[in-house]
């Protein structure tokens, strides 16, 4: 378990959704069929990669907002107030370390459940991304909202099954480190690319 500086913590969490804001734009200026490409017939698109990340924020947002909206804010004059600190769980520790993508780049294989993944394998790539753009707004405004509650306390059900569940603290720090990790991978996609769908001068083919 580790401990953390509950508000340095949520700090950090606020910087890092910001730069994953920052490092989607460049997406936009794909076209759909670049979105809509699979580098292989068993591996995702960019458009897939970013629908399983508004999937798994449909059910985590949903889940958190219904929580925090509920949970008293700690008072000034409360006693716990005075907690500054936040510690992780085990399972929390767990998660997060097979999650977020090493310092060399590389991720451990985690194969998403099936209700996690897309439905279609032909989306409105940009609606995708506008839709995950506003799924990062959201986030940012629990994150801020998170100042006043208590990140230990509040028990958020994972997506996967409901018996098992992770503090609000842990949860947050997953939701982050999952945009990361597939953030890579979309990016990974983008230069992999084909030749085939830009034009003469190097551009994006806009459809």
């Amino acid at each position: 378990m580790s401990v953390f500086s509950k508000q340095s913590l949520l700090t950090e969490l606020l910087d890092r959704t910001e730069l994953i804001k920052a490092r989607t734009q460049p997406f936009l200026r794909l076209s759909n069929e670049q979105l809509n490409h699979k580098p292989a017939p068993e591996k995702w698109s960019i458009a897939e990669v970013f629908e399983h990340l508004n999937i798994n924020h449909n059910i985590y947002i949903g889940h958190i907002m219904a929580r925090i909206t509920k949970a008293p804010d700690i008072k000034a004059d409360s006693p716990d107030s005075k907690v500054e600190k936040f510690k992780s769980g085990w399972l929390g520790d767990w998660v997060y370390a097979r999650t977020m993508p090493r310092p060399d780049g590389t991720v451990f294989k985690i194969k998403a459940a099936k209700f996690l993944r897309p439905v279609s394998t032909r989306l409105d790539g940009h609606d995708v991304l506008h839709r995950f753009l506003q799924h990062l707004d959201m986030l940012y405004d629990i994150l801020l909202h998170a100042r006043t509650k208590d990140l230990e306390r509040i028990r958020i059900p994972l997506a996967s099954t409901r018996l098992l569940k992770l503090s609000l603290g842990d949860n947050l720090r997953l939701m982050v480190a999952h945009c990361e990790r597939h953030l890579w991978q979309a990016h990974k996609g983008m230069t992999g690319l084909p030749a085939d769908l830009f034009d003469d001068h190097g551009a994006k083919v806009m459809q």
